[in-house]
């Protein structure tokens, strides 16, 4: 009864541990077999030697009840062990597919960026970072004076060309000069703020719109007093104090639009914008020692001043279009495909920096949000002294640090915890370029509402500020080795930059 008994257990335990229905386990099929073919002979031998004659022993006859009895232990037993078996089998197959399905959903974690202690970088903040920024302020002064001498000699060339009009300019970072324009009358501009469907491929870009050139139009009324050369021509019915009756109209292919349409086109623009600068130049370089050229011919406005000392200065000088007191339409450098000629980019950097003082009130007193960003910065700009111009702008450090500041509570943004929080900032940056999306903080954010930003805005569907990596692989992989550059050099840059003898 054992031996039959241990047979059943055995070949229970190879089908319980070897299902056929496995594929990772048909090689031990063969070896359970052997097994069970050896067990088989050694049963066979001993049932031979019990059938031999042997000599008459005494022997007990075990009742029947107790023969019963422990029938039933054994099979009770065996089947536990076949219970206990089967369960943990099961367990351990369902836990193998829980690991293997987060392995396959859940992506890998960027690696860590390795950044120094936090009194490191408070030296290099204050040696370094606060340093660049006192020495920006200065040549903020020097670029405010030059460029009000240079627009002067701008708004002349444009009063004699009669296409646009120059007209007030703002310094919005210390290197950045926006400079409004307008076009002469009769005409007009209005600004379309663009109502994406659902289809347009512009849905995901960007809050864009279109420049619509108006023209003011006389309505005629059949008198030749009404007529171009009628200057010197008194008309008996019409006394001067009458007023013509004028309509506004579509301006198609006004001035700098684009073919056909009454919209002003960006590259019509961009050469105009660079043509003045040169002939404003051309009539104020006389009293300067210096130069001052065009660094990127598809980016208006991007300027470098070069001193005869070899020292150089890099700024912009942008056109742009006013849509309100606090936003205007500009032109980005880096465009998608599928972007057009006539859709303009809309600047919301005042919101966001509203946006930005709004979720630093409820911060700890000097917390560390600004330090990390003006030191993300600083790497950002000496990366890219080293290897090149890449479509990630220091913008979208700022709207990647807001994004934390919403997620992260407000105790974590102690003075000592600065490191933690640039390795987030850097990270989060990464991981946004590696899924190619970095959502604009404003934008469908009904928490927008607080800067004042117009309710068409807040309500528009949110945008992907990085859907040019999605559009250009070029930009993209530049881009992504830029930021990853950036990451692994940033523990070796602080502390070089610690290490040198500040000059004093």
């Amino acid at each position: 009864m054992q031996d039959t008994l241990l047979r059943v257990f055995v070949v229970a335990a190879g089908l319980l541990l070897c299902p056929r229905d496995n594929p990772g386990v048909e090689d031990w099929d063969d070896a359970v077999d052997e097994d069970l073919q050896k067990h088989e002979q050694m049963l066979l031998k001993r049932e031979e030697k019990l059938v031999e004659p042997s000599a008459p022993v005494s022997y007990k006859v075990t009742e029947p009840q107790e023969w019963e009895r422990d029938c039933l232990w054994y099979i009770w037993n065996t089947f536990s062990i076949i219970s206990i078996m089967r369960f943990f089998r099961k367990y351990l197959k369902r836990n193998l597919q829980t690991d293997q399905e987060e392995t396959r959903i859940s992506p890998r974690r960027p690696a860590k960026v390795s950044l120094p202690d936090v009194e490191t970088l408070r030296s290099f903040y204050a040696q370094c970072v606060q340093a660049s920024a006192e020495k920006m302020l200065r040549e903020k002064g020097f670029l405010e004076g030059f460029a009000n001498d240079l627009l002067e000699a701008m708004r002349t060339v444009c009063e004699n060309d009669g296409s646009m009009l120059i007209e007030d300019f703002q310094m919005v970072k210390e290197h950045d000069i926006i400079v409004h324009f307008a076009p002469c009358k009769p005409y007009s501009v209005r600004c379309l703020l663009r109502n994406n469907p659902v289809s347009d491929p512009l849905l995901d870009t960007q809050v864009c719109g279109q420049m619509k050139l108006l023209k003011e139009e006389k309505v005629p009324n059949g008198c030749p007093c009404q007529s171009a050369d009628a200057d010197d021509m008194v008309c008996l019915l019409h006394s001067e104090s009458d007023k013509a009756k004028t309509k506004v109209a579509d301006a198609f292919n006004g001035p700098l639009c684009s073919k056909n349409t009454p919209f002003l086109s960006k590259s019509k623009i961009i050469r105009w914008f660079q043509n003045t600068v040169k002939q404003a130049w051309a009539q104020i370089s006389h009293k300067y020692e210096f130069e001052l050229s065009i660094r990127y011919a598809e980016t208006p406005g991007a300027l470098v001043v070069r001193f005869k000392s070899g020292r150089k200065i890099n700024f912009s000088l942008k056109p742009v279009v006013k849509f309100n007191t606090e936003a205007h339409f500009c032109i980005t450098p880096w465009s998608s495909s599928e972007d057009v000629d006539t859709f303009w980019a809309l600047s919301l950097s005042i919101y966001e920096d509203r946006l930005l003082e709004h979720l630093s009130k409820r911060l700890p007193v000097n917390s560390c949000h600004d330090q990390i960003l003006e030191i993300a910065s600083f790497l950002h700009r000496r990366q890219e002294a080293l290897t090149g111009k890449t479509a990630l702008k220091d913008t979208h450090f700022k709207i990647a640090l807001m994004h934390l500041l919403l997620t992260k509570k407000p105790s974590q943004w102690q003075p000592n915890f600065a490191a933690c929080r640039l390795q987030d900032l850097l990270s989060f940056v990464e991981e946004s370029l590696k899924r190619k999306r970095l959502t604009h903080i404003l934008v469908g954010n009904p928490l927008a509402g607080v800067t004042g930003l117009p309710k068409e805005i807040c309500r528009a569907k949110p945008v992907n500020l990085f859907h040019l990596f999605v559009e250009d692989d070029w930009a993209y992989k530049n881009a992504f080795m830029h930021c990853q550059e950036l990451c692994q050099n940033a523990h070796m840059l602080i502390h070089e930059y610690v290490a040198q003898p500040q000059a004093g």
